[in-house]
């Protein structure tokens, strides 16, 4: 089979690698769609996440060619998606029933300790049908689906958060997963979503799909007092700030963290969704006066992905902005890293 190979920061090569083989509780995927996450390209520019000769790619659609006898409940020609993943067990997190903390975790998910989608085919391991392998919704496009794993990294994000119906909620960057993060945020029906964005194109997107108001922080003067002008003036012990009671950072910049301990309100939630490639500036003194809790937010629920793209809660299709072929992905990666406009960047392969 074909499959792009990460060789070292800005070099992906495609080859040619044997068809993976399975035992008796894996099955086989042909893969249809792939997309390129925020990990992967920070991969591909600085070398994080991955080692050379990785195969990436974990948000797809693929397609039923081959399953162990083990495997129940799927049958060959059905679209599915989903992850390998394998824990230790042992560990303090395992102990507790905290998989997700488990620091084995990522030596065994696809696209990262085990090969990805980013292939012909793609194999996941020990696959359990709605645990770590989803059937697909007739109703949803191969591209819808290759978005679920993102969406479903909305999701689990507002549900470390639990935004009320009453809530006025920041969203900071509005990429692939900070419209995501603003519809699914609408769906819910918070009181009002305020969206802030630099780039022109994306920010017209997240006023198309539903965001309240959206903000570029480059054409505003005092970015402080804009926010109160629309949350309203939070004062809190020695200084005074937004009013937003959770602010998600999606955009991970140098500065958006402390932006966003500045735009929440005193008592308020600050969510860090984005991976960062630097250190972020924070005024911690500010952080205990407000009285903030800050929650980290790692892990998708696919099949509540799955399910708001096909009651329609959220629309995937808008946030993508390029398509490849397979043989193309250096370039796919090279786009996204330099083209302004691109956003969610999609690999066709089959």
């Amino acid at each position: 089979m074909k499959a792009a190979v990460f060789q070292a920061p800005g070099r992906i090569q495609v080859q040619e690698m044997d068809v993976p083989l399975i035992g008796e509780n894996d099955v086989l995927l042909k893969v249809r769609v792939v997309g390129i996450c925020g990990s992967d390209l920070h991969t591909y520019r600085t070398g994080l996440y991955a080692f050379p000769n990785q195969v990436m790619g974990h948000e797809f659609c693929g397609e039923v060619v081959d399953m162990g006898h083990g495997v129940h409940g799927i049958t060959r020609g059905q679209r599915v998606t989903g992850f390998s993943a394998t824990v230790c067990g042992e560990c303090f997190w395992c102990k507790r029933q905290q998989f997700r903390l488990c620091p084995h975790l990522f030596e065994t998910y696809t696209g990262y300790g085990m090969p990805g989608a980013m292939a012909e085919y793609v194999k996941i391991t020990d696959a359990v049908l709605g645990t770590n392998l989803f059937v697909i919704p007739d109703e949803l496009t191969d591209e819808d689906a290759a978005m679920a794993e993102p969406l479903g990294t909305a999701l689990y994000a507002m549900s470390r958060t639990k935004p009320q119906e009453a809530d006025m909620v920041m969203v900071l960057g509005a990429g692939t997963i900070g419209n995501l993060l603003m519809q699914g945020l609408k769906a819910s029906s918070v009181n009002r979503v305020i969206v802030t964005e630099v780039s022109p194109h994306r920010a017209d997107l997240a006023r198309e799909l539903g965001a309240d108001v959206v903000i570029n922080p480059q054409q505003s003067a005092d970015m402080i007092e804009t926010v109160q002008s629309l949350t309203g003036k939070g004062d809190h012990h020695f200084g005074s700030g937004g009013m937003a009671d959770i602010v998600y950072d999606t955009a991970a910049t140098r500065h958006t963290f402390n932006d966003a301990v500045n735009f929440v309100r005193a008592g308020g939630v600050v969510a860090l969704v984005g991976l960062t490639e630097a250190a972020s500036t924070v005024d911690v003194s500010r952080i205990i006066l407000k009285d903030i809790r800050i929650v980290g937010a790692l892990g998708s629920i696919i099949p509540r992905g799955l399910d708001y793209l096909r009651r329609g809660l959220a629309r995937a299709s808008p946030l993508v902005t390029h398509r490849f072929a397979l043989e193309e992905a250096d370039q796919a990666f090279n786009t996204l890293l330099r083209d302004p406009v691109a956003m969610k960047v999609l690999l066709l392969v089959s």
